[in-house]
């Protein structure tokens, strides 16, 4: 009988999702600005508008949201605020702007070492240079 000597190694398929991020420099901004417009196929009338305000200013994290949904008459606005520090991330998300998430991310770059390291024989403790 033969004996298992040595395992191959495989993960999950990778997450190809990127979030774009934004690292707070102390400085105050306008991280974003928009309006989107959603229209019937039909007839192109606007069928939900939805607009969203990010600012810092003062170490306080802002958003201001709303979605206004005319085939139903409806408007749902939301303020939120927090405080922020130097150094934090915050990550775009569609439709949502930006926000803070306790998810670790990390650059492409690490994402590709962690790989490389993954893919090596012999190095199980410390990444790959290259």
């Amino acid at each position: 009988m033969k004996k298992l000597d040595k395992l191959e190694k495989y993960v999950r398929v990778p997450d190809v999702q990127f979030f774009g991020t934004y690292f707070y420099d102390g400085e105050d901004i306008l991280l974003h600005d928009e309006v989107e417009e959603y229209k019937d196929d039909d007839n192109k009338k606007v069928e939900v508008r939805l607009t969203i305000k990010d600012v810092i200013e003062n170490g306080v994290f802002k958003k201001h949201k709303i979605i206004e949904d005319f085939k139903q008459n409806i408007k749902e606005e939301t303020f939120l605020q927090f405080p922020v520090k130097e150094k934090d991330m915050l990550i775009f998300v569609m439709n949502e702007g930006f926000i803070k998430t306790r998810t670790p991310l990390v650059s492409i770059d690490e994402a590709i070492s962690t790989y490389k390291l993954l893919r090596s024989e012999n190095n199980d403790t410390k990444r790959d240079e290259n």
